[in-house]
């Protein structure tokens, strides 16, 4: 079966005031049960989600898959769907209802958020959440008004700019050594003199490792202890992580959109590829954002970290074989699809669950971390 473009599923991430992501508003170019199905089965399977998602109502197909759904999910629907038999039933249940509006209706129904795009001419008040804020100007004007919650591409140049002239700042630049350290499979006894440099590293590599992702019986209470459990190829892993997340004025959406790219291509990875692969696609997408987070061109984050060739050829030179994960991870972000791209072995299903549980990841990660 041909790979559908406009049958995957997308995301915005709507921020708040704060730069935090407060939501996930989901998408898709055009509705097809049998590719919706599958993705909300999963959706109602999460108890109690780490994200709060936008969901169309129409996604809803029944009463059955309402009732098993968390309340924590926020039913999009335009006025006409309000009033349906599931917008009725999801008042009744308790879930949160917003009204997709493209300009203001004759009679608005009572909702809980209004979502509309920024240049609608619709009236701001606090429920509002403005779509399509383009440019960093959009935004200082949408936040001139009453509106609580903003998405769009101005999101992108929350980043200082990139420049070669730019020095990296300090902890960026001891994670980058102790990542070389681990590249090059080091002495576990270097590698715990580096971490030593900065004792709040070893805490969050420490609370990391001890965390319930891992299972572990036992507690590790020492850099040699973890590296000897972990091994090398998950401990660069874990400081790409640590490096998108490293600095506190990162912007909250370039670091997730990094960890849910990381996890996504990873997943898809697991399924095509070997372990090898499927972790160097993790690492990839991860560092994939670096040089906007860190303002540094990636031919000068990565000059002194000796990273797998493939791993390089996509960041550094946009080809190799992992381009087509990466290019996908990006078209679950919004972005086109390149038309030469080779997906005919890729399940559209299953990229649309290992978003899902990406995002799940990432958010879950992020307040770990």
């Amino acid at each position: 079966m041909a790979f559908q473009p406009e049958h995957l599923i997308t995301r915005q991430p709507v921020v708040d005031r704060n730069r935090e992501i407060a939501f996930q508003l989901l998408s898709i170019a055009e509705p097809d049960q049998d590719t919706i199905g599958p993705f909300m089965l999963r959706l109602a399977n999460i108890e109690i989600p780490h994200a709060v998602y936008f969901v169309p109502i129409d996604w809803v197909h029944d009463a059955v898959l309402l009732r098993k759904l968390a309340r924590d999910m926020i039913l999009l629907a335009r006025p006409d769907e309000v009033e349906s038999d599931i917008g009725a039933g999801a008042r009744e249940a308790g879930f949160r209802i917003a009204l997709s509006l493209e300009e203001e209706p004759v009679e608005r129904p009572a909702s809980n958020f209004v979502v509309t795009p920024w240049h609608s001419g619709i009236k701001a008040t606090p429920d509002t959440i403005y779509l399509g804020l383009h440019v960093p100007e959009d935004a200082v004007q949408a936040k001139a008004t009453q509106a609580m919650y903003f998405s769009g591409n101005f999101l992108l140049h929350e980043s200082t700019p990139v420049a070669g002239n730019k020095r990296i700042n300090p902890s960026h630049a001891l994670i980058l050594e102790i990542m070389a350290a681990v590249q090059q499979e080091a002495e576990p006894k270097a590698i715990e003199t580096l971490f030593k440099r900065d004792v709040a590293l070893s805490f969050k590599l420490l609370r990391y490792i001890n965390s319930p992702w891992f299972g572990l019986v036992a507690q590790v209470e020492s850099v040699r202890h973890a590296l000897s459990i972990i091994g090398y190829q998950q401990l660069l892993k874990w400081l790409t992580l640590l490096v998108v997340t490293a600095s506190n004025d990162s912007s909250p959406y370039l670091t997730q959109t990094a960890m849910v790219r990381a996890k996504l291509m990873e997943l898809m990875g697991a399924k095509l590829l070997d372990k090898y692969d499927a972790d160097n696609l993790f690492v990839t997408g991860m560092l994939s954002m670096l040089d906007r987070i860190m303002g540094v061109p990636f031919e000068e984050v990565l000059k002194n970290v000796n990273l797998p060739a493939n791993v390089t050829d996509v960041l550094i030179n946009n080809e190799g074989r992992y381009l087509r994960f990466l290019q996908l991870a990006r078209a679950c972000e919004g972005e086109p699809l390149p038309e030469e791209i080779e997906l005919a072995d890729i399940d559209i299903k299953m990229v649309n669950i290992a978003h899902l549980e990406a995002i799940e990841w990432a958010t879950q990660a992020g307040r770990t971390l």
